[in-house]
């Protein structure tokens, strides 16, 4: 297009802001043709087939040579790992710049596809800590991880055998991402996940974590022979850091190119979903102001301490047990108030909010477990599911005891094997824990299943 360069810059950690992808466009410096030329250019993100998934709206520009413009917050990353398999087929994310002159007539067509991938380093070593139960709280225990590829130091690790055992992550340079996974090794030579998490060292090039207080030295020194085999602290650690860009190409180019069938079918579809997409938040907004601002309310929930004002119609559309309340000859069918003196506030709160707008803010451990409760008792379906996948993900040793009572009083089977799961095949020292004694005490049939699939493994 009159002879101009162009790059497309993506960064996949965000410019400023870990939370988002930003995506800038690039007139080269080297650019021929006008000093400025002025453009319409479009962003999308592309599924598999090349059909779009999400497109920005038309952008209008003059760029001189040199000049960068862009989006520090494209896209949130968060939706590359809610739904990897649409946006990240293969581990592969595609995007679709289009750009076209703002005056003149555009002669042909012309389509250019160039494909970067990022160098990926995977390391897996185990540490072990000799003498621990008698080192002192301020002696540094450090392993340096080092790049086969470059041969340099990526980043070192400092055990500080405290009270809380803490680990520093120091890195060697501001760019470096990495997704660090640790885990203790027992006696028997089971693995317990301390921490899995992904590390950007963009502000600072040091990063604490401290292990989970079950696992303080105290406690691990109490339990030595399960945890410290001939007071050795043995820790299996697998991380994957960025390297510079493996390959960064131009795959192929074509002019006189004539837009494909699906390529129309294509733009048509991200037409209809973008304007989907726009009335569902539309309605959204619009039950959500229903709701905020109490308008033409005709029942109300209330708890022990508080009331909360709702409208009957949205009840009775997502809960099919607030569906028969109002259809059937019961006393909420007259009454304007449904007594649920068994919830929190925050549940019943949390639980309106989702049933108008879908949304679940700011979602922790006992919101999660209450809010699935609730969700069970009034069969809302969905919250339940979102509810149950966030206790999932966040299964720890500690928890899983409880987890194990809910899903079983919830008669929830598929949440109730994940955890069996969680126990007998990555945590089975949850059997030498308080939790699990109190657990036979006051669930013991629900203790005797879990024995019995532990003994016919």
């Amino acid at each position: 297009m009159e002879r101009t360069k162009w790059n497309l810059w993506l960064y996949p950690a965000g410019a400023s802001d870990d939370e988002y992808i930003s995506l800038f466009l690039h007139r080269l410096e080297d650019s021929k043709g006008s000093c400025v030329i002025k453009i319409e250019f479009e962003f999308s993100l592309l599924a598999e087939n090349e059909s779009p998934l999400k497109s920005t709206s038309v952008f209008n520009s003059s760029f001189g040579k040199g000049i960068i413009w862009g989006l520090h917050e494209f896209e949130k990353r968060e939706i590359f790992q809610l739904h990897k398999v649409r946006y990240l087929p293969k581990d592969t994310l595609t995007v679709c710049c289009k750009i076209w002159s703002s005056t003149g007539i555009m002669k042909q067509d012309g389509r250019c596809v160039a494909r970067t991938r990022i160098g990926i380093e995977r390391r897996s070593f185990t540490w072990t800590v000799k003498q621990f139960s008698s080192r002192g709280s301020k002696v540094k225990n450090i392993y340096s991880l080092r790049s086969t590829a470059e041969d340099e130091l990526i980043m070192s690790l400092n055990l500080f055998p405290r009270e809380i055992i803490r680990l520093d992550l120091s890195a060697s340079n501001s760019n470096l991402i990495c997704h660090f996974q640790m885990s203790i090794v027992n006696a028997f030579g089971d693995t317990e996940q301390i921490i899995e998490r992904e590390y950007r060292f963009r502000d600072c090039l040091l990063k604490s974590l401290e292990f989970p207080f079950h696992l303080t030295k105290k406690r691990l020194i109490s339990k030595k022979d399960f945890y410290l085999p001939n007071d050795e602290l043995i820790l299996k650690c697998e991380c994957a850091f960025s390297t510079k860009n493996a390959a960064s190409e131009i795959e192929s180019t074509s002019y006189g190119y004539i837009s494909s069938l699906m390529e129309n079918v294509s733009a048509t579809a991200v037409e209809d979903e973008n304007k989907k997409s726009e009335e569902t938040n539309s309605s959204r907004k619009t039950l959500k102001y229903l709701y905020t601002e109490q308008l033409f309310c005709d029942t109300k929930l209330k708890t022990r301490t508080q009331t909360f004002p709702a409208h009957k119609c949205i009840l009775g559309v997502r809960s099919p047990v607030f569906r028969a309340m109002f259809t059937n000859d019961m006393r909420e069918k007259v009454s304007e108030c449904i007594s649920i003196e068994d919830l929190e506030d925050d549940t019943v709160q949390r639980m309106l909010l989702y049933m108008y707008t879908d949304e679940l803010e700011g979602l922790q451990w006992e919101s999660a477990r209450g809010l699935y409760a609730a969700a069970d008792k009034y069969e809302i379906l969905p919250l339940k599911k979102k509810c149950s996948s966030f206790l999932k993900t966040n299964l720890c040793p500690l928890n899983a005891c409880e987890v194990l009572i809910l899903a079983d009083m919830h008669s929830d089977d598929d949440l109730k094997t994940t955890v069996q799961d969680f126990i007998l095949r990555r945590h089975k020292d949850v059997f030498y824990s308080n939790n699990w004694k109190l657990m036979m005490d006051a669930y013991p049939k629900l203790a005797a299943q879990i024995m019995y699939l532990k003994f016919n493994e």
